[in-house]
């Protein structure tokens, strides 16, 4: 399990890779050149509202940096049989930090990188 702050990986209310995502993103795929059965990348953000043409929604939001973060890995890891991904967008419902301040809501906005092992 990995989990990565939103501020290294993508611009506020983006969902594109921040150049300097691919070298933590390029450390996981080494981990995942092992005998790993599954990845799924879980999206999170924060609470405040989002309300773009893009991304209506934080779930949205969440799901479409979920669904980048899997597409970086499926095209930079060994692991290339798209059916061992899962990409989810959780928005904003499993805070681990409360929203209430400015480290809470930081905290939050993160992409968790879970992958199982072959046993």
């Amino acid at each position: 399990h990995v989990s990565i702050t939103d501020s290294l990986m993508f611009n506020p209310a983006r969902a594109d890779l921040l150049p300097q995502s691919s070298d933590v993103l390029k450390r996981v795929a080494e981990v995942l050149a092992g005998d790993v059965q599954s990845v799924k990348v879980e999206g999170h953000t924060d609470n405040p509202p989002i309300r773009s043409a893009r991304f209506p929604s934080n779930w949205e939001l969440s799901a479409a940096r979920a669904s980048s973060v899997v597409r970086f890995l499926s095209h930079n890891t060994v692991i290339r049989d798209p059916s061992m991904y899962q990409a989810v967008g959780f928005g904003e419902f499993q805070p681990i930090a409360e929203n209430t301040t400015r480290d809470g809501r930081a905290r939050n906005r993160r992409v968790e990188i879970l992958f199982s092992l072959v046993e």
